[in-house]
């Protein structure tokens, strides 16, 4: 299972070294420290983290918030401002980056935390309406057959955040085999684990990148390329013999190359 990736920007070496050992205990993979706006406008797109972490004050000439600005027009990474600094005009320019959250220091780990859960959770599932683009009435479909309401841009295009216990897993999105529906619920199984999200089969399906699966029963959802074989109305995919629905049947057969 892909751990959330983060990255720091502090320019005191104690301070990132004591935070990227708290967060890695939390169960985090920080993939990078650095101490200057600068570097981290550098590092940031070769590490394409799931959340930026950064100090107002930083080496350099661009402070954390001139940072949080520049890295907002050129990516949707979210991003967290820890800091000392509370003061009105501090918290105004802030507040103009659109942060998902402000950590005044000192602060514990148990509010680092949820602050990151919450703000990852935020940033997976907030809907990005285009600024040019032409909007379709309201109810029209897009070539995938879910609504924009229901689609939308989501930051994340390759993984699903699932809520487990107390904190958001990230399941990659070529890890799921297949989908299954449980009432208004769905179990989501990768190659090591099953997931119960309380989303039903419907909305799970118009999260799911259409190229790489498709619905082949009104219960299940499978990824194309997990197919192992097809015998009769079933499909074998991970070990499970999942029913083909007479509706789908002709439409999955289309999606494969049979010789």
């Amino acid at each position: 299972m892909a751990k959330v990736k983060l990255l720091i920007a502090e320019d005191d070496v104690v301070i990132a070294h004591n935070l990227s050992f708290s967060l890695e205990d939390m169960g985090y993979a920080v993939c990078q420290v650095v101490s200057s706006g600068e570097e981290l406008l550098l590092e940031v797109h070769k590490h394409n983290p799931d959340l930026v972490i950064l100090d107002i004050t930083l080496e350099g000439k661009l402070d954390g918030i001139d940072t949080a600005a520049i890295l907002s027009k050129s990516s949707n990474i979210p991003f967290i401002f820890m800091t000392a600094l509370s003061d009105k005009e501090t918290i105004d320019r802030a507040k103009l980056t659109k942060p998902h959250a402000y950590l005044v220091k000192p602060f514990d780990v148990r509010t680092l935390q949820s602050s990151i859960e919450v703000a990852i959770h935020n940033a997976s599932s907030r809907l990005q309406q285009p600024a040019t683009a032409v909007q379709p009435a309201v109810g029209a479909a897009n070539p995938d057959g879910a609504t924009p309401e229901e689609t939308g841009n989501y930051l994340l295009h390759d993984a699903l955040f699932v809520k487990v216990r107390n904190r958001l897993e990230k399941v990659a999105l070529g890890d799921i085999v297949w989908a299954e529906a449980q009432d208004i619920y769905s179990n989501i199984k990768t190659s090591q684990h099953v997931y119960l999200v309380s989303q039903s089969l419907k909305n799970l399906e118009q999260r799911l990148p259409s190229k790489d699966f498709m619905r082949v029963h009104r219960s299940y959802i499978v990824r194309l390329t997990a197919i192992e074989a097809i015998e009769d109305n079933n499909i074998l995919v991970g070990g499970k013999h999942i029913p083909i629905g007479n509706t789908h049947k002709d439409a999955l057969l289309k999606r494969l190359q049979i010789i």
